[in-house]
C-alpha cells in the first residue's frame, strides 16, 4: 500500500469515526444504555440481526428493544424471555419468522443462552476469561455453540457480526465504540468486520488477494490495516466506510 492511500485512509478514519456516525448505524442501540450488562446484551442481539438492508436491521432492532424495555439485563434475568412465546405461532404450517432466516424460537434460544451466561458470570467479558486458549471470535463461538446465526469454529465464515460486536466492546476511542472490555480482548486482537461489500472495497485497495470474503481474507485485510493504524486495525473499518462514501 502506497503512502498516498495510507494517508487518505487515515483522513477518512478521522472524518467518519465521529458521534454523527452513530445516528444511522446499528451501534445506536447499545448507546442507549450505561450499565455494562445492558450494553453487552443490546450489542450482541443487535449484531446478531445485522445482516440484510440497513433500514430493515434498524427497524427490527427497534422492535426488539421495545420488547426488552429500559434494561435488557433486567428483562433477561426477570423472565422477560417468556414474552417471546406470545409472538410464536402454534400452527406447524406457519413459520414463526422473527427476522429473515431467524425464527422467534431462534431468538428465544439465544436469549436463554445469554441468561445462562449471566447466571454464572457478572458479564459476558468475564465469561470469555474462562476460555483463554482461543482467539476472541472462537471464544464467542464456543460460548454460543449451536445457536442459530453463530458460525461454527471449524467453518470458513469471516464472522462479520461477531467481529463487529467485538469492535464495539473493545475499541477504546470513546467516540463510536465503547471500550468497556479492557482485559479479555485487546484492540490489536480484533478482526475487521468483513462482509461482501467491505471485501470488494478491500480488493480494490489491494488489501487482500483472497477469492472470497473468508476468514483468511479478514486476517489479510486486518494485517494490511494494521500497517495504517498500528495496534488498532479496526479503526480501518471507518476508513473503508469513508472510502465507499467518497468513491
Amino acid at each position: 500500500m502506497n503512502e498516498t492511500v495510507k494517508k487518505q485512509l487515515q483522513k477518512w478514519a478521522k472524518q467518519y469515526n465521529t458521534k454523527s456516525f452513530i445516528t444511522d448505524d446499528p451501534v445506536q442501540f447499545p448507546h442507549r444504555f450505561h450499565k455494562k450488562q445492558d450494553i453487552e446484551i443490546s450489542a450482541f442481539l443487535t449484531a446478531w440481526i445485522s445482516y440484510g438492508r440497513r433500514p430493515n436491521i434498524l427497524k427490527k432492532a427497534e422492535e426488539l428493544h421495545l420488547i426488552m424495555g429500559s434494561s435488557p439485563y433486567e428483562w433477561l434475568m426477570n423472565d422477560g424471555i417468556s414474552a417471546i412465546s406470545s409472538f410464536k405461532t402454534n400452527d406447524p404450517a406457519i413459520r414463526d419468522t422473527f427476522y429473515r432466516f431467524y425464527t422467534y424460537s431462534d431468538l428465544e434460544g439465544l436469549c436463554l443462552r445469554l441468561r445462562e451466561i449471566y447466571l454464572r458470570y457478572d458479564s459476558l467479558e468475564d465469561a470469555l476469561h474462562d476460555i483463554p486458549h482461543l482467539a476472541p471470535i472462537p471464544r464467542l463461538q464456543e460460548l454460543f455453540y449451536n445457536v442459530n446465526g453463530i458460525p461454527v469454529i471449524s467453518g470458513n465464515s469471516a464472522c462479520k457480526r461477531l467481529a463487529m460486536f467485538l469492535r464495539w466492546m473493545v475499541r477504546m476511542d470513546g467516540i463510536v465504540d465503547f471500550g468497556i472490555w479492557q482485559s479479555a480482548v485487546k484492540p490489536h486482537q480484533l478482526l475487521i468486520p468483513l462482509d461482501t461489500h467491505v471485501y470488494q472495497i478491500s480488493i480494490e485497495l489491494g488489501l487482500t488477494k483472497q477469492k472470497t470474503a473468508s476468514m483468511k481474507a479478514a486476517y489479510e485485510i486486518t494485517e494490511a490495516l494494521n500497517t495504517v493504524f498500528p495496534g488498532d486495525p479496526c479503526l480501518g473499518d471507518f476508513a473503508l466506510f469513508g472510502y465507499d462514501i467518497n468513491k
